[in-house]
């Protein structure tokens, strides 16, 4: 654990952005990136990182996770590793990874995300379109359930360019990326903590960021101006349209998104394809359309499946990804 550094804050109440980027002594946390890119032929292929600190069952580890999916065949590439006792495992304030495998570097205007799998490479710069933001309350989410909370803060906007290799076919991408840090004192084991979450893009550079625990029910999340100002929103309704399946697990797809007082306020949220399940959640990049069917953005999606499905499901995030 030579590599990772800690910070002395609590988490709740939190210090500032910088003093929470570290690792926490206590509590899962995650780094955690995704976007949307296309290549210069126009192809649309999404990407994410995950570096997740876990503990379960009394042992704490490190879950890294990186994929691929390429929208227009629907093909999907995927990397997941369990790494225990922090070997290789890099966290500092201005660089989160495993030597070797992928990593994410920081500074006040730029991050890079390099990233390596069977089958594909990505190399990208992330530009900073605008400043971090802190989420919900002034930082602090409920988990769903009092007692339990994430610190979590973003930046929700950053403009996307680089290079991919995909089976071996080198491409020149650009898109828009977002980067979450998020952890904090609460019950992973206990299904009322899992979540839907969606964070939205639009194209006209504006984004919203809804956290929702429908079997509560709680609800948290924020919206995102173009200038960059921000604000709490928590009044909102989400109503999925149909229903999909995954390792014999349940989970919501395509939703009716009403949120009061906010843009246009009715969307339409489309999965592009179908999902696929990274280490104990379903994930899927879906299309925002408004009121008329045209598409004004993209969506992130991450369904944990404690919201529809009481079996315990934790043991999944060990299972091996054919």
């Amino acid at each position: 654990m030579k590599n990772i550094q800690y910070t002395t804050s609590p988490g709740i109440p939190h210090l500032s952005m910088d003093e929470e980027f570290p690792c926490h002594k206590n509590g899962p946390e995650w780094w955690y990136s995704t976007g949307y890119m296309h290549n210069e032929e126009g192809q649309l292929i999404s990407y994410q990182f995950t570096l997740a600190k876990i503990r379960l069952f009394g042992i704490t580890f490190n879950i890294l996770i990186t994929g691929l999916t390429d929208l227009e065949t629907g093909r999907h590439f995927y990397t997941q590793e369990s790494i225990f006792f922090g070997k290789n495992v890099i966290i500092t304030p201005s660089l989160v990874g495993v030597e070797g495998k992928a990593k994410m570097t920081f500074t006040a205007e730029k991050l890079t995300v390099k990233m390596t799998g069977e089958d594909y490479s990505l190399n990208i710069d992330l530009d900073v379109v605008k400043p971090r933001v802190w989420h919900c309350d002034e930082g602090a989410l409920k988990m769903g359930i009092e007692q339990n909370y994430t610190y979590y803060w973003s930046y929700t906007n950053l403009a996307l360019s680089g290079k991919l290799v995909l089976e071996g076919k080198e491409h020149h991408v650009s898109g828009k990326g977002w980067f979450d840090k998020q952890g904090g004192p609460y019950n992973i084991a206990d299904r009322r903590t899992q979540w839907e979450w969606f964070s939205m893009r639009f194209f006209d550079n504006e984004e919203i960021m809804l956290f929702s625990f429908p079997h509560v029910p709680y609800q948290d999340g924020t919206y995102i101006e173009e200038s960059g100002i921000y604000r709490r929103i928590n009044d909102y309704q989400i109503e999925p349209l149909g229903w999909a399946e995954a390792r014999n697990l349940k989970f919501s797809t395509g939703w009716k998104v009403k949120i009061n007082g906010v843009k246009e306020e009715e969307y339409t949220l489309i999965p592009i394809i179908d999902g696929q399940f990274n280490f104990f959640f379903f994930e899927l990049l879906a299309e925002i359309q408004d009121k008329t069917g045209t598409v004004v953005g993209y969506s992130f999606v991450e369904l944990l499946p404690g919201v529809y499905n009481e079996k315990n499901t934790l043991l999944s995030a060990f299972a091996r990804v054919k």
